[in-house]
């Protein structure tokens, strides 16, 4: 009898558990590929589906939307860069959720990483999160007004010693 009350308690657990269809190090990882690489590792995986592309200023900026409709809307947008003078290119990814979990699972992953808070406060409109290393700076931002939130990931330059 106890190993069926464990059992239905465990199966209970798993079905309040946030599921999110991308990782923090997966975000991470995007802004180490091409805009062509990350469009094929989102669409792959069938997670995401491409929604609209754009162009800003000469840059090709694709915005790409989760596909399972049991998940709340999750948005990533890719092809924002920087070039700089001897030819690198500056990545930066931007996600976007309805569901505020999500930002604070992202919170906790940075945080396994290994990466260095830099600022936690909140202003009108967002509790605020920053995360920096030497590759990357994390913007984390969790609406205080509206159930959403989004993580923007800036790729640094790395100047080797």
């Amino acid at each position: 009898m106890k190993k069926y009350l464990i059992l239905l308690f465990l199966v209970g657990i798993s079905g309040v558990t946030y599921a999110q269809s991308i990782s923090f190090f997966d975000l991470t990882n995007l802004t180490n590929l091409t805009d062509g690489q990350a469009h094929t590792y989102l669409t792959l995986g069938k997670a995401f589906k491409q929604l609209y592309i754009e162009t800003k200023n000469g840059k090709r900026i694709e915005h790409f939307r989760s596909v399972n409709p049991k998940l709340k809307q999750q948005n990533i947008t890719i092809g924002v860069n920087n070039i700089l003078g001897n030819g690198t290119v500056l990545r930066t990814i931007t996600y976007t959720t309805l569901d505020p979990q999500h930002i604070i699972n992202m919170i906790a992953q940075a945080k396994r990483a290994h990466m260095t808070m830099k600022f936690q406060g909140v202003n009108h409109d967002n509790n605020i999160f920053v995360f920096d290393n030497e590759f990357y700076r994390v913007d984390m931002y969790i609406s205080t007004t509206d159930d959403k939130g989004m993580v923007k990931i800036n790729q640094k330059e790395f100047i080797g010693y």
